[in-house]
């Protein structure tokens, strides 16, 4: 017998395998992420939703473990587990370093429960503060000198360039298609070293020991102006960045983020008019 009698058996870690084509819920990440936890043999005694957006992040109390599901993120990127383990192995290898990263757990996965894949992390306590403009860009230059030195190879522009293709193969939005004529073979020839991926304010959480960075599903390789190019970068993160920039390079990965963002609204569940024709109207400019 796998148990004692009276005692409740532990849910089981599934083999990967062909995911439900129907999206998670929250309801579902939640579930899933329970799970999980037990079947690692963790004490959840109160899960607690404390992120929803692309993914669903579910705090397992009492334990100070924090799950990660994709769910609306799947519209666009379909079974998400090779950027789960990219995300995982990337902020291990960052965990060793001296550089603030949240880090994986010590059984982090990701694992597969009941059709959906889960990563576990660990939890840090946080403070209700902002990482600051200057500290954003010395934090991001310091990240830059750890990825530097990941050993294993990564996706040119994870994020954008996944996204714009899957936008292009459902979406016949001619507008779309000439910006990506444009934009996609321009990236296809920039500089190439590892990056975060989706470097903005929101992925840096701020705790006692300092900023630390989070999410890394789409780490990848590209300029270091894509990290850069996020519209929550203002100025005096830009100039408090240690390294060279290309200027000219960054307005245009800030043209592919836009047309990331444009993608995302062709093809997602969104209803926001005015972002989207602020985004063709600057887009306009580089056709």
């Amino acid at each position: 017998m796998d148990t004692e009698p009276g005692e409740q058996a532990r849910p089981r870690i599934e083999q990967p395998g062909a995911d439900s084509e129907a999206m998670p819920s929250t309801a579902d990440a939640v579930a899933a992420s329970i799970a999980c936890g037990r079947a690692v043999g963790l004490t959840v005694e109160r899960p607690e939703v404390i992120a929803e957006g692309y993914s669903v992040r579910v705090r397992l109390h009492p334990e100070p473990v924090v799950t990660r599901v994709v769910t609306l993120g799947r519209a666009l990127r379909g079974t998400p587990r090779a950027w789960l383990e990219r995300e995982v192995a990337v902020a291990r290898f960052l965990a060793a370093s001296e550089v603030g990263v949240t880090a994986p757990w010590r059984d982090a996965g990701p694992h597969h429960v009941a059709g959906i894949d889960v990563s576990l992390w660990q939890w840090v306590e946080q403070d209700q503060s902002t990482v600051t403009d200057a500290d954003f860009g010395r934090s991001l230059g310091r990240l830059h000198a750890a990825l530097a030195t990941y050993p294993d190879d990564l996706p040119l522009l994870a994020g954008p360039l996944a996204d714009i293709a899957a936008a292009m193969s459902r979406s016949d939005d001619q507008f779309l298609h000439r910006a990506v004529a444009v934009l996609v073979p321009l990236a296809e020839g920039w500089p190439r070293r590892p990056l975060h991926g989706d470097a903005h304010t929101g992925n840096v959480l701020m705790t006692a020991d300092g900023p630390r960075w989070t999410d890394f599903e789409d780490v990848c390789v590209g300029p270091v102006e894509w990290d850069l190019a996020s519209l929550t970068v203002t100025e005096e993160a830009l100039s408090a960045y240690p390294g060279r920039l290309d200027i000219v390079r960054l307005e245009e990965c800030r043209d592919l983020r836009r047309l990331q963002i444009l993608a995302q609204l062709l093809v997602g569940d969104f209803d926001e008019p005015a972002l989207e024709e602020e985004i063709r109207t600057r887009l306009r400019r580089r056709l």
